[in-house]
């Protein structure tokens, strides 16, 4: 049984009263969760659809067939366009890009898959010569200060990294605003929501400085402002690309991930990416049964309704499409509050410890709850998530190949309602999450697909989910949707 709250918040709450109560209404939800003893964790459950996945192994990378602007190009562009845009923290001269490339890879890898192809990457990724702030002015260094292993991977492959991008602070937001360095500016439309917290490299691709770029995924943080800019991104299985070399938030949660211009492009660079022994290369049944989550889509705006029904009618001319349940999303987006403020707390507790003045009083309200989670509510949680992954893939999984879901109610929202209350900027936080936590807690690939949603140049987008380690299958899968008339 789970104990009674007694420890005080940490992280200097701007209102403690309130902590508690939010960490208590977090346990209570969690435990009318009714979750029982699990005989496996979701770490247990992704490992066993891994093995059980067979099938012909896909052909390694081939040959890059997208554009080829080149990285001095893409530097002179980042160079012209950052100071209306604001998407770098920092942008590398030709010289600085060529000798981190260099030192990146093991030998003379010309040949790559991605030779002198440009790419950014989100600050909270360690390489030579940057150490990650997680969007602020501060320059950390995880753990071990260890390389991370996806931009080793892309420069092995011969891609040419450019430059760090602006993220919401500590990765904790969904809005892609930033007090300390600036929020990114939105390519098309600056009154228009980036949102976040990868907010700065879907700028740069949207810009087209780079035909795409790393960024993180831990609620929605890759989808939400791919969505809104109008580009493809990938929240991959968790667990199938290595986060070492990334400055963490939520553990069970983080997912390094990619925001690309076209499906062409993201499967390009998935290809790179994934490692060459993962469940992902094995060629899986197709993808023939696809389930529509409607009741998702009721309370959604007009454009995400549209982009759906254009959605429906290119799937629908080869594979079929059935009406699924939605995801209990009150119980997901429980579990995730737990789970992501109990890790957050631990992860960024050392950092607060000496650098408090780097810390949003929303940031520090919202680690103190975090930090109000015991372990016996945390553990509650780990167990909820198992269940709740099972159930998935047992019930709906077992009908439908792939699920269609909006990203967010809306298909994009003003800077402008940013200047409401705090009750009402945490609302809408709320609900930029409310679709996409569900995905990280229970550990599944997810990719957005943009639309034009009209004549005025604006886009819509929803996502396709799948079982766990079929992300090459979906992207190949999306591809193939979006080439139907």
């Amino acid at each position: 049984m789970v104990g009674e709250m007694t420890s005080e918040p940490a992280f200097d709450a701007p209102d403690p009263g309130a902590a508690r109560d939010a960490a208590r209404a977090q346990r209570e939800q969690v435990l009318q969760a009714g979750a029982q003893h699990c005989d496996a964790s979701v770490q247990d459950i992704l490992r066993a659809e891994g093995e059980a996945r067979s099938g012909a192994r896909r052909p390694l990378p081939g040959e890059w067939s997208g554009p080829r602007s080149g990285a001095a190009a893409a530097t002179d562009a980042a160079q012209r366009l950052n100071g209306s845009l604001n998407a770098f923290v920092r942008i590398f001269s030709g010289e600085e890009a060529a000798g981190i490339a260099e030192s990146l890879r093991e030998g003379d890898r010309g040949d790559g898959a991605l030779v002198g192809v440009p790419f950014a990457f989100k600050d909270v990724f360690q390489m030579p010569g940057h150490r990650p702030g997680a969007g602020t002015r501060l320059r950390l260094s995880n753990a071990a200060g260890e390389v991370s292993p996806m931009l080793r991977r892309l420069c092995e492959a011969g891609a040419i990294p450019i430059g760090a991008t602006v993220p919401d602070p500590w990765c904790y937001s969904t809005t892609g605003e930033n007090a300390y360095l600036g929020a990114p500016v939105h390519p098309a439309d600056a009154t228009l929501l980036v949102g976040g917290s990868s907010s700065g490299s879907a700028v740069a691709v949207a810009a087209g400085i780079v035909p795409f770029a790393l960024g993180t995924d831990t609620g929605g943080s890759i989808r939400i402002p791919a969505a809104f800019c109008g580009q493809w991104g990938w929240k991959p299985t968790n667990g199938l690309l290595e986060a070492a070399g990334m400055l963490p938030l939520s553990v069970s949660h983080d997912c390094p991930a990619v925001v690309a211009q076209n499906a062409a492009v993201l499967e390009a660079v998935m290809r790179v990416l994934i490692p060459s022994d993962a469940p992902a290369w094995a060629e899986g049944r197709p993808l023939a049964r696809v389930g529509v989550a409607r009741a998702l889509f009721a309370p959604c705006d007009e454009p995400t309704k549209a982009m759906l029904t254009r959605i429906e009618g290119r799937i629908a001319m080869s594979v079929e499409v059935r009406d699924i349940a939605a995801p209990d999303l009150t119980v997901c987006n429980s579990i995730a509050s737990v789970v992501t403020g109990y890790e957050a707390a631990a992860c960024l507790g050392p950092v607060f410890a000496r650098h408090p003045e780097v810390f949003s009083a929303n940031t520090r309200q919202r680690l103190a709850i975090g930090s109000l989670v015991d372990e016996d509510t945390y553990g509650l949680a780990q167990a909820t998530r198992a269940q709740v992954l099972r159930r998935l893939l047992n019930e709906v999984f077992a009908d439908v190949d792939v699920m269609v879901l909006p990203v967010t109610p809306r298909a994009s929202y003003r800077r402008s309602e940013l200047a409401g209350s705090p009750r009402d900027v945490q609302q809408l936080t709320l609900e930029l999450l409310a679709f996409n936590r569900w995905v990280n807690t229970l550990g599944l690939p997810a990719i957005t697909v943009p639309l034009k949603a009209g004549d005025d140049g604006g886009s819509a987008a929803v996502q396709l989910v799948a079982r766990p380690f079929t992300d090459l299958d979906l992207v190949g899968f999306a591809s193939d949707l979006m080439l139907r008339a």
